[in-house]
């Protein structure tokens, strides 16, 4: 990931001095990205170089907020890869955290038609320097565009199922993964969790696996994995 620069907000804000108390949401969001920008703009980079955007809120009924916020600054086809999840105990007053990851590489964000419809405006993949990085999917099932059950095991597979779609619109499939980070809204499930990617043929020991606690994922679900890919 050398090609990669990742910064984040809540360090921006501090390092600015920025407090955020009795500001909304709409506002918090304008001055991160205006802080974001000038640091972009200190290593030639503008807001068109962000490949990956995770976004962490207080409160994920605040969730058409940032998407209102990210529509105000990129067209479709620059849209980052994201990850939209609900964790709170931010400073200053600040009712969100972006991380955002940023290249300086030629890269290209990828789109298509097939799978799981973005419900934001992002990108399903970014293709930077031979490697895909992936935008986060839910258990929705392609032809109804709904969760596919309420079993944990079956959405599980579902996501894998929705993620080598993406990866396969962008030149690449599944078994070419390298990295998965699973968000979960209950860390007892990640034994389940791990049972399926051992049926589905990942060897923790060859592929990376993270598992993060979040509050709340869109619409409620249980479970989001992101995936990261070779060409």
């Amino acid at each position: 990931m050398n090609q990669l620069i990742t910064f984040d907000s809540a360090e921006l804000l501090e390092a600015s001095h920025t407090a955020m108390e009795n500001t909304d949401l709409a506002e918090q969001l304008k001055i991160i990205f205006r802080l974001a920008e000038s640091t972009l703009a200190e290593d030639g980079m503008d807001l068109n170089n962000v490949v990956f955007i995770i976004a962490e809120v207080a409160d994920m009924r605040d969730r058409s907020v940032v998407n209102e916020a990210q529509k105000a600054l990129w067209t479709p086809e620059h849209y980052p890869c994201r990850i939209i999840l609900e964790r709170g105990g931010y400073k200053a007053g600040a009712k969100a955290r972006l991380l955002f990851t940023a290249t300086k590489a030629p890269h290209t964000m990828i789109n298509s038609f097939k799978g799981q419809i973005p419900t934001g405006p992002f990108s399903r993949t970014a293709v930077v320097a031979g490697r895909v990085y992936g935008s986060g999917v839910r258990a929705i099932s392609p032809e109804t565009q709904r969760l596919v059950s309420e079993d944990l095991r079956i959405q599980t597979k579902q996501c894998l199922q929705n993620l080598d779609t993406n990866l396969k619109s962008s030149g690449t499939f599944l078994e070419k993964a390298w990295s998965f980070t699973t968000y979960l809204t209950d860390l007892a499930n990640v034994g389940l969790v791990m049972e399926v990617f051992r049926e589905q043929g990942f060897d923790p020991g060859k592929v990376q696996m993270s598992f993060e606690k979040v509050d709340a994922l869109n619409e409620y679900h249980p479970v989001e994995i992101a995936c990261n890919a070779l060409l």
